[in-house]
Protein backbone atom coordinates (compact mmCIF):
# COMPACT_ATOMS: atom_id res chain seq x y z
CA UNK A 1 0.00 0.00 0.00
CA UNK A 2 2.97 2.20 0.76
CA UNK A 3 4.34 1.66 -2.66
CA UNK A 4 1.28 1.91 -4.40
CA UNK A 5 0.93 5.69 -2.46
CA UNK A 6 4.39 6.69 -3.57
CA UNK A 7 3.69 5.38 -6.94
CA UNK A 8 0.91 8.00 -7.07
CA UNK A 9 2.37 11.06 -5.25
CA UNK A 10 5.39 10.35 -7.87
CA UNK A 11 3.10 10.20 -10.85
CA UNK A 12 1.20 13.65 -9.83
CA UNK A 13 4.68 14.91 -9.34
CA UNK A 14 5.95 14.04 -12.56
CA UNK A 15 4.67 16.70 -14.54
CA UNK A 16 5.63 19.05 -12.37
CA UNK A 17 9.22 18.13 -12.33
CA UNK A 18 9.18 17.90 -15.52
CA UNK A 19 7.87 21.72 -16.75
CA UNK A 20 9.74 23.45 -13.56
CA UNK A 21 12.52 20.94 -12.37
CA UNK A 22 12.48 20.68 -8.51
CA UNK A 23 10.82 24.12 -7.98
CA UNK A 24 8.27 23.06 -9.90
CA UNK A 25 7.78 20.07 -7.72
CA UNK A 26 8.20 22.12 -4.03
CA UNK A 27 5.38 24.21 -6.01
CA UNK A 28 3.00 21.42 -6.57
CA UNK A 29 3.03 19.95 -3.02
CA UNK A 30 2.31 23.84 -1.60
CA UNK A 31 -0.46 23.93 -3.93
CA UNK A 32 -1.62 20.49 -2.93
CA UNK A 33 -1.43 21.07 0.76
CA UNK A 34 -2.83 24.63 0.82
CA UNK A 35 -5.90 23.39 -0.89
CA UNK A 36 -9.43 23.62 0.68
CA UNK A 37 -7.41 25.33 3.81
CA UNK A 38 -7.75 28.74 5.18
CA UNK A 39 -4.33 31.13 4.10
CA UNK A 40 -3.91 31.57 7.73
CA UNK A 41 -3.10 27.89 8.47
CA UNK A 42 -1.04 27.37 5.39
CA UNK A 43 2.55 26.95 6.70
CA UNK A 44 1.16 24.23 9.48
CA UNK A 45 -0.40 22.21 6.07
CA UNK A 46 2.65 22.37 4.35
CA UNK A 47 4.84 21.15 7.08
CA UNK A 48 2.89 18.88 7.93
CA UNK A 49 2.47 17.72 4.04
CA UNK A 50 6.82 17.16 4.03
CA UNK A 51 6.29 15.53 7.49
CA UNK A 52 3.96 13.06 6.09
CA UNK A 53 5.56 12.74 2.84
CA UNK A 54 8.93 12.04 4.55
CA UNK A 55 6.83 9.28 7.49
CA UNK A 56 5.51 7.85 4.58
CA UNK A 57 8.78 7.43 2.66
CA UNK A 58 10.30 6.23 5.78
CA UNK A 59 7.68 3.62 6.44
CA UNK A 60 8.18 2.29 3.09
CA UNK A 61 11.94 1.74 3.29
CA UNK A 62 11.72 0.41 6.58
CA UNK A 63 9.19 -2.33 5.19
CA UNK A 64 11.21 -2.88 2.23
CA UNK A 65 14.04 -3.68 3.85
CA UNK A 66 12.65 -5.83 6.49
CA UNK A 67 11.07 -7.61 3.64
CA UNK A 68 14.57 -8.47 1.99
CA UNK A 69 15.78 -9.34 5.42
CA UNK A 70 13.23 -11.80 6.08
CA UNK A 71 13.26 -13.38 2.78
CA UNK A 72 17.41 -13.79 3.13
CA UNK A 73 16.55 -15.23 6.28
CA UNK A 74 13.58 -17.79 5.04
CA UNK A 75 15.68 -18.92 1.95
CA UNK A 76 19.27 -19.27 4.46
CA UNK A 77 16.45 -21.63 6.70
CA UNK A 78 14.75 -23.63 3.78
CA UNK A 79 18.17 -24.51 1.96
CA UNK A 80 19.33 -25.56 5.91
CA UNK A 81 16.22 -27.79 6.50
CA UNK A 82 16.74 -29.08 2.83
CA UNK A 83 20.58 -30.08 3.62
CA UNK A 84 19.53 -32.41 6.16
Amino acid sequence: MVAAFWALVLLQLAPALVRGGLTGVRDQIVRVATAGVPPEHWDLAISRMYMALGTTFAIGLILFLAQRYLGRKLASQRNIAGRA
